[in-house]
């Protein structure tokens, strides 16, 4: 069953610089986190400083998360991050514009076919994180689906299942049609408020049932689940906190035991 964790993103305006950050790993661990996804830290703190932080804390890093091009231009860093935590996974987000038509879906497919190649000499998995605008159809096929017939096995499916429901799409049936080739998944929940403005709230507090997708996953054997919300309503921690409690009470746990 997935391990649930963290996409630190959500907390991006207290990651800002190296006080910042402890205080904040510090809290995630004491709200029960062990796991995280790193985004959005600040590119101004060294990579030898976020791998001291988090070891100081007792955080566990299993991916990096940023857009294909900020991955492409800072890959020396994402790499000695990687090697400093441990960490396997490398997720991009996102088709560049260019590319965002069916014979730039092709094109990108081969640069990231290529790039997975790269990062599997190194020992590191490749994962493509798609957004809500990815699910545009070129030849009556998503540009996400394109890209996954037209990659080896081994590039991953980075799944935020927010994108992925927000596109009018079944996240059980893209589970299950990608078995294999799903690491982890973002929870991202949200809700309509009376003026008819959408909020993002803590997981389990919105609109999406959340009951048949954790049924997938274990049916999948998808490692990992990352709790995620960019805005709030009121305290970031606080939020994060109530994701947590909320997958843990559907009997999703927060470290391997």
């Amino acid at each position: 069953m997935a391990i649930a964790g963290i996409q630190v993103s959500s907390l991006k305006d207290y990651l800002q610089s190296p006080e910042q950050m402890e205080e904040t790993f510090e809290k995630l661990r004491n709200m029960g986190c062990r796991i995280v996804q790193l985004q959005w830290i600040s590119p101004q703190i060294p990579p030898e400083t976020v791998a001291r932080a988090l070891q100081r804390s007792g955080l566990i890093s299993v991916s990096t998360q940023d857009y294909y091009q900020e991955v492409m231009d800072s890959l020396p860093s994402v790499l000695r991050l990687h090697d400093l935590c441990g960490s396997r996974n490398i997720c991009v987000s996102g088709i560049p514009r260019q590319f965002l038509s069916e014979e730039g879906c092709m094109a990108f497919a081969g640069e990231l076919t290529g790039f997975a190649g790269r990062m599997a000499a190194l020992n590191r998995v490749v994962s493509f994180h798609p957004r809500v605008q990815e699910y545009c159809c070129f030849g009556g096929k998503t540009a996400v689906e394109i890209l996954m017939e037209h990659t080896p096995d081994s590039l991953q499916l980075g799944l935020d299942l927010y994108h992925l429901i927000k596109a009018g799409l079944d996240p059980e049936e893209w589970l299950h049609r990608y078995q294999g080739r799903i690491e982890f998944v973002h929870f991202k929940d949200y809700c309509i408020s009376a003026g008819g403005v959408e909020q993002l709230v803590p997981v389990g507090q919105g609109v999406i049932d959340w009951k048949p997708v954790i049924r997938a996953l274990r049916e999948t054997g998808v490692k990992w689940i990352f709790a995620e919300q960019e805005r709030w309503e009121k305290d970031a921690f606080e939020c994060m906190a109530e994701s947590l409690t909320f997958l843990k009470e559907m009997g999703v746990a927060l470290w391997e035991h």
